[in-house]
């Protein structure tokens, strides 16, 4: 599947890969119903009976059973709203019903207007190639009048592109066509699956004869011209290329290797379509999406326990974690003789050609990629979390990516003992300890290294390095020697105080906080709230899809040198996230993807 920054299920009975970063409405939509004839009911007409009127429209591309008419008071009218041939009943205009047919009781003069959307459709051309011995996909499009033209033009721009990039071959249990739904979510949700259930977020999905993607763009994304828009586009794409590459190819019901028989490692996954949209982005509009979209997410425990981001119960926002994971996986592809272009097509082609499962995608990891799981893993520890050390060039392509043709470089095992190398000593002053003593490390080599203060102290710098920060990367290319210096804490007696505020969100316009501040009582829609250096607050957020940030500049976005430093769980949707300011001033909260959701925090000694 940045603003904005996609799940894959396959089985006989439901496929879903869910790339969503935002909440969705579920207002239902019937498609496809039969249409019912009108029937009214009144009473006979007395002097006393009040009577209302009923004027009942269709708008382009449809009809209605009834005008309308003069009915007494309490009458129920059923009204039929019939498309024609090429659109689809949408909604109506006077009523929050979403079903075609419907039924009103009179009680005031009452005005309806059915509403319609033209059916937009295009196939892609069916050819039979050498390689797969198949016919590419049709894609039907199915894009709501809600939608502005520019993202309509765009949309069509963008698939034009990606089908002639990487195009997506019919395979067996996968479908011949497949329908793109796509609306701007400020309208009630128009479409319904065929399973009856209605449609929301970024997905692909299917229930084992009919398969569809879904895009709800948010309707922020456009407000704040989020490049999220477009690139899941390319994001969902991809989920399909992937797929017609790897009939194995979908996502357990728990994300949790349910199916021995399928492939559901997420960091490969969501990793390799989240980078693939960023390059998207990257060469068509030149912005660097791996910054905007992905860079301020990345978390400490991708470089401890990357493993656990094979789950999709694992939370990474906007899958920072994972395009990280994938970024690296490139850098060790080219420590090895690999050239980016053919690093990125293993990645993207050659390891789904492999059609991997849960039960062997270990080994076909190795084959492709000349390194096993666990050593990967292993190596991400010599990496920080710092995404820009690892950027792509901005000169690759995707064309030259998928069709690279060069032979991969192999490693000269012989000339290995040439490579140069050199010592790192890393040691402790009194009060703390390091995280590694050091080693021989390869020249270039990048080594994390944090300090820890014991109880009564507190990490004061380094001696050999610049830093203030307690834990630091560093490149070795010379014989190095670093001392962590610690400093006793003086004791003193302070009075604090601990705030319990409750986080909400109200669709994609405020968070709702409900607690207490230094002032008393906080309420309301993004409000001010204000403590002491040495109190606590505990944020406990329930707003799925709004990611709840504490940071420094309210204009500084969701990037790592805005985040305040010591925040626990920063950027959680669900959960709690505390924090106990230690400096005096002005700070914020913000959603992740929608700028508007800003509030104040002021402290003070």
């Amino acid at each position: 599947m940045q603003n904005l920054r996609s799940l894959f299920v396959i089985s006989s009975i439901l496929l879903l890969v869910s790339c969503s970063k935002d909440d969705y409405g579920t207002s239902e939509v019937n498609l496809g119903l039969s249409n019912s004839s009108y029937s009214g009911y009144g009473n006979t007409q007395t002097a006393a009976t009040t009577q209302y009127s009923l004027t009942v429209t269709a708008g382009t591309g449809g009809s209605v059973s009834t005008s309308g008419g003069t009915y007494d008071d309490g009458t129920t009218v059923t009204i039929t709203a019939t498309p024609n041939d090429g659109y689809e009943f949408v909604g109506w205009n006077g009523s929050d019903s979403s079903n075609a047919t419907i039924d009103i009781t009179i009680n005031s003069d009452t005005t309806l207007e059915a509403l319609f959307t033209e059916v937009q459709t295009t196939s892609s051309t069916s050819t039979d190639t050498s390689v797969y011995n198949a016919d590419l996909i049709d894609f039907n499009y199915y894009l709501h009048s809600s939608l502005p033209d520019e993202w309509i033009t765009e949309f069509n721009t963008i698939m034009n592109n990606l089908e002639s990039t990487i195009p997506a071959y019919k395979r067996s249990g996968f479908p011949e066509s497949m329908n793109i739904y796509a609306w701007n979510n400020s309208a009630p949700s128009p479409y319904t699956d065929p399973n009856g259930n209605s449609m929301q977020g970024a997905s692909i999905s299917g229930n084992g004869t009919d398969f569809w993607m879904v895009l709800e763009i948010p309707d922020d994304e456009f407000t704040y011209n989020s490049m999220h828009r477009y690139s899941v586009i390319a994001h969902e794409y991809f989920h399909v290329y992937q797929h017609s590459m790897s009939p194995a190819f979908s996502v357990g019901s728990d994300g949790e290797f349910n199916n021995p028989n399928a492939m559901d490692v997420k960091w490969l996954i969501e990793g390799s379509a989240a980078a693939f949209e960023s390059l998207y982005i990257q060469e068509n509009y030149g912005i660097n999406y791996f910054e905007e979209g992905q860079a301020w997410g990345v978390e400490a425990d991708v470089l401890s326990d990357p493993a656990s981001y094979e789950f999709y119960s694992k939370q990474d926002n906007n899958y920072a974690n994972s395009v990280f994971m994938v970024l690296a996986l490139v850098k060790e592809l080219e420590n090895v003789g690999f050239s980016t272009e053919k690093a990125f097509q293993s990645i993207f082609k050659v390891y789904w050609e492999q059609d991997p499962k849960n039960s062997d995608w270990k080994t076909k990891f190795e084959e492709t990629f000349t390194i096993d799981v666990d050593t990967f893993y292993g190596k991400l520890t010599n990496y920080s979390t710092d995404m820009s050390l690892i950027y792509p060039s901005s000169s690759i392509t995707l064309q030259n990516i998928i069709n690279d043709d060069s032979d991969i470089a192999q490693v000269n095992t012989a000339t290995t003992s040439t490579v140069t190398q050199y010592s790192l000593t890393v040691s402790a002053g009194v009060g703390g300890s390091v995280s590694t003593s050091g080693g021989t490390y390869d020249d270039g080599t990048i080594v994390t290294i944090t300090a820890s203060p014991n109880d009564g102290y507190e990490f004061v710098g380094w001696n050999g390095s610049d830093s203030s920060n307690s834990t630091i990367s560093i490149t070795i290319n010379s014989n190095t020697t670093l001392e962590a210096l610690f400093s006793e804490v003086q004791s003193t007696v302070t009075t604090s105080s601990t705030y319990n505020i409750d986080v909400t969100a109200q669709s994609s316009s405020n968070y709702i906080l409900s607690g207490s501040d230094q002032n008393g009582n906080v309420s309301g829609n993004d409000p001010s709230i204000s403590a002491k250096v040495g109190d606590t607050f505990n944020f406990n957020v329930n707003s799925p899809g709004h990611p709840f940030y504490l940071i420094i500049a309210s204009n500084g976005g969701i990037d790592s040198n805005n985040l305040i430093n010591g925040v626990t769980n920063n950027g959680s949707s669900s959960g709690t996230i505390s924090w106990s300011p230690t400096e005096t001033g002005t700070y914020y909260y913000i959603c992740a993807y929608h700028p508007s959701m800003l509030g104040t925090i002021t402290i003070t000694e």
